[in-house]
């Protein structure tokens, strides 16, 4: 497997590549908002904001979805690619977005008790 992970939006007009290194895992978030912008809970990986290069970003555009974040998403096939909180040094990669095989696994649920009453956690 590559040390660098590449990934795009349904489309593909949006593409990016980071960095395997220091990735940990993925983390689950089931807050309201990620319900209302993925129809579901939204799996994500965590990426220095540094390594994580944009390589096609004509139609990449930014939600303001919070004081404290933006949501970048596909303006064409409308992608969901990044949750930016802007007072860290990471970024949050959607995990779909990214090419396959990853070897990553969901190693943390957040927001659970916003979560959806039409699915249950499995126990950790």
């Amino acid at each position: 497997m590559s040390d660098m992970m590449k990934g795009q939006c349904f489309c593909g007009n949006v593409r990016f590549s980071f960095p395997k290194k220091n990735m940990q895992g993925a983390v689950a978030c089931h807050c309201r908002d990620c319900q209302q912008m993925h129809g579901n809970y939204n799996a994500m990986a965590a990426v220095d904001r540094d390594a994580l290069v944009i390589e096609s970003s004509e139609t990449l555009r930014w939600f303001d979805s919070s004081e404290k974040a933006r949501r970048g998403f596909c303006s064409h096939c409308g992608g969901r690619l990044f949750k930016d909180n802007l007072c860290s040094p990471k970024m949050m990669v959607s995990m779909g977005t990214i090419d396959p095989p990853t070897g990553l696994r969901i190693v943390r649920n957040i927001w659970t008790e916003s979560k959806g009453d039409w699915y249950e956690i499995p126990p950790a």
